[in-house]
């Protein structure tokens, strides 16, 4: 009598349907580590702006400034006693490079390219309905690359109102 070692081919077609069960568990948990990992930067981008802004307050202070700041050696121009929303002090406050001069400013329907993020600085407010607790002023946002200027992104609001203090959040519903 022959001792025969292997599998037979129900045990073998057993083992492939669970493998393909197990795969399909984990399939979705992988693919969503990305867009998890986008929240978190928009969410730690909303941080350093907050504590940017805190140091740029203590600045002030020292200085006994209103309309300037000297901040790691770059002049960051404040509104009402707060950063200006634009490109450049935002760049100098968090100290990110801006996108290649390729980047379009079609930043609704063209994904940010060239940086870690995109940045659209010095808008009017004009009535995001993502953003509830900005009602007046300039804003500046702040987009991860890949995405387009939607539901993934980080805002710091000046609201140009004596004494009333920024809003900074982010909207991450879209990552």
């Amino acid at each position: 009598m022959r001792n025969n070692n292997g599998f037979t081919l129900i045990e073998l077609v057993i083992v492939i349907i669970v493998l393909g069960v197990l795969a399909a568990t984990a399939i979705p948990t992988f693919i969503n580590i990305q867009h998890d990992a986008s929240r978190a930067v928009v969410r730690n981008l909303s941080g350093s702006l907050k504590t940017a802004m805190d140091l740029v307050n203590i600045r002030k202070e020292i200085d006994d400034s209103e309309t300037s700041v000297d901040y790691n050696g770059n002049t960051i121009t404040l509104v009402n006693g707060y950063p200006k929303p634009a490109a450049p002090e935002m760049r100098f406050l968090l100290n990110m490079e801006l996108p290649s001069t390729t980047w379009t400013p079609n930043w609704l329907t063209v994904p940010c390219d060239g940086s870690a993020f995109c940045i659209l600085g010095n808008r009017s407010y004009t009535n995001k309905p993502e953003i509830d607790d900005v009602t007046s002023g300039h804003v500046v946002f702040f987009w991860p690359n890949g995405y387009v200027l939607d539901s993934c992104f980080a805002y710091y609001a000046n609201l140009e109102i004596d004494g009333t203090p920024p809003v900074i959040g982010f909207v991450d519903s879209g990552c």
